[in-house]
């Protein structure tokens, strides 16, 4: 049991080695940063026990209060996939359990430190408790998402994020199975107690290493699928250039038919909930806002409009900021560049700057003062000695 509990807590690192460096930062992955890191204390706490604590009641008896948090994480993960606008502060009372039962662990760890012996009564009181909570928690939460996931599958979920949330879930599940086939056995075989209790374990522990096998799997595919993307512009133009020597016509109509209502519906999006004034908005965070499937939007964008992602929204934000740029003229306002391309979506100032020069062709400051000059030349006044 103690080489399934090692093994468990590397493969659990080496997992948020992979989730931490080489995914994309979302609010959903970091939830999967979470249960790893939840698994890898799970898994260091019992080889602790294991290893140093010589009281067998505590070794063998005492659950670890972080198992109450797989399920949650597992539901919260489902729905920051499946919902817009999806908010994870909002279901904060869901882990309401954990600390709870974390209070209860740490208090009859410290009973333990100062009487040097254990209260049994109060050891029975805690198993019981945290043994309920666990079970219903992780019995309730990945049957939810099973059923949120098979809702949304192919709707809105990816076929990857679907397969890794439906084999956690039944993971999760047949650790929570184990809780009544222990049971049942210790009725059945009462002096054979130790040997179910610790077979029992081992199973749990090996599942969880098999979840963070999971993680590292959905995490390694992802990455595989997106490394087309980086390079599909390219690809893309070179296809279509070989396809018009011979149908460009066709083409072009194939392209009309297969995305102009899915264009139309994300880039209405965009202008009506001005989801380009989102700093951190990326291609995942806009197929969820939008409800299409990230590789379709990266598809139109660099096949259909050969347009990369970030050139795409970046010309949404230079197209606001200009808007109240010349509405702060016309008022006679005050300017400050660097608010206004903020509360456009930048989250730079050398970002802005960059992207304004690529896309209109000069700076900021020229763009500025030729404004300033047509509105000279058209008769509205004198613009000179406002604040930029």
């Amino acid at each position: 049991m103690q080489y399934i509990i090692i093994i468990g807590a590397f493969q659990a690192l080496v997992a948020l080695w992979l989730l931490q460096f080489r995914e994309k930062k979302s609010s959903s992955n970091y939830l999967f940063i979470f249960l790893l890191s939840a698994i890898a204390v799970h898994l260091t706490i019992k080889f602790v026990i294991f290893n140093f604590i010589p009281d067998e009641s505590i070794r063998q008896q005492m659950n670890t209060f972080i198992g109450v948090c797989y399920g949650p994480l597992i539901y919260l993960y489902t729905l920051s996939k499946t919902k817009k606008r999806f908010s994870i502060a909002r279901k904060w009372y869901i882990f309401i359990p954990l600390f709870l039962l974390m209070i209860a662990y740490f208090t009859i760890s410290c009973v333990f430190v100062i009487l040097n012996h254990v209260d049994q009564r109060l050891l029975d009181l805690y198993n019981n408790l945290s043994l309920n909570l666990i079970f219903i928690i992780n019995l309730y939460y990945p049957v939810k998402s099973i059923l949120i996931a098979r809702k949304a599958k192919f709707k809105i979920l990816e076929k990857i994020e679907y397969d890794a949330i439906l084999r956690i879930s039944y993971c999760l599940l047949l650790m929570e199975s184990g809780v009544v086939i222990s049971k049942s056995l210790l009725y059945i075989y009462p002096e054979e107690a130790q040997i179910i209790t610790i077979s029992i374990r081992s199973i749990a522990y090996f599942l969880l290493l098999v979840i963070c096998l999971l993680i590292i799997r959905k995490s390694l595919k992802t990455e595989i699928v997106s490394l087309p993307q980086t390079h599909s512009d390219d690809r893309l133009k070179i296809s279509i250039v070989q396809n018009s020597t011979k149908d460009s016509p066709l083409n072009t109509v194939d392209y009309d038919l297969k995305f102009n209502d899915l264009w139309q519906k994300m880039d209405n999006s965009m202008k009506k909930q001005q989801l380009f004034r989102n700093c951190d908005l990326n291609l995942d965070e806009l197929a969820h806002q939008t409800e299409i499937n990230k590789y379709q939007i990266s598809e139109m964008l660099n096949g259909y409009k050969n347009k990369p992602f970030y050139r795409y929204i970046n010309e949404y934000r230079i197209d606001y900021f200009k808007n109240i740029v010349e509405r702060a003229i016309e008022k006679n306002e005050n300017i400050n560049f660097l608010s206004f391309a903020y509360d456009a979506g930048f989250k730079s100032k050398s970002s802005f700057n960059r992207y304004f020069k690529e896309i209109i062709g000069q700076t900021p400051s020229t763009y500025y003062k030729s404004l300033i000059q047509e509105n000279k030349e058209s008769g509205f006044g004198n613009l000179y000695g406002r604040s930029v």
